[in-house]
């Protein structure tokens, strides 16, 4: 199948996170299900929320990207998002160890909590794929099982966040002695990782 040039202009917006110039592609005719959700995967892998709601409003195909046993299991539009968004293969330019460094001794003096208090959910999700990718296996189940927690219970919102961790605060010092029960250097990992 020949690609239009509208559909070339949907997978570049997608790629470069232009929801106005994909939403004109869209308008124009760009098929949001070309090449098997080609336009989503992009989004997905750049992990671009916005790009990725506006695609599944306009009809984009989801279950390519996750197993239909998870599917049948996602209640609602926010966790399917986070779903695809932690389907994303890992991108080598992510891994940063000066910043996986960074936010592993905030966790160590702060504990978990700091993943929702002090970074961004972006930048959380990204250090949870990125101890995936460098091969964390414990700490990113901790980190992993601790964000989907929050998510659950709280939601992405920022606001009324310190009254969530202090009311739950077993359950965050639980998450924070598994994560520190690791025993994985995180800087070597990813180090190792960068130069295999």
């Amino acid at each position: 199948m020949i690609q239009s040039p509208e559909d070339r202009t949907l997978e570049l917006a997608c790629t470069v996170g232009s929801i106005d110039n994909a939403l004109e592609a869209i308008e124009e005719g760009a098929d949001v299900n070309f090449q098997g959700g080609a336009p989503l995967f992009l989004a997905i892998v750049n992990r671009n929320r916005a790009i990725i709601n506006m695609l599944l409003d306009h009809g984009a195909i989801p279950d390519a990207f996750l197993p239909r046993k998870k599917m049948r299991l996602i209640k609602g539009r926010d966790t399917l998002v986070e779903e695809l968004i932690a389907s994303a293969p890992s991108n080598p330019r992510d891994i940063k160890p000066d910043q996986i460094e960074e936010i592993d001794q905030a966790i160590r003096d702060e504990g978990v909590s700091y993943l929702l208090s002090n970074v961004d959910w972006d930048r959380a999700t990204l250090f949870r794929d990125s101890l995936d990718a460098i091969g964390a296996g414990q700490t990113h189940r901790c980190v992993a099982e601790f964000l989907q927690w929050a998510r659950a219970e709280h939601g992405l919102e920022r606001e009324g966040l310190n009254e969530f961790i202090q009311g739950h605060a077993p359950t965050v010092d639980e998450y924070r002695d598994r994560y520190l029960s690791s025993g994985e250097d995180l800087v070597t990992l990813a180090k190792d990782y960068l130069n295999a």
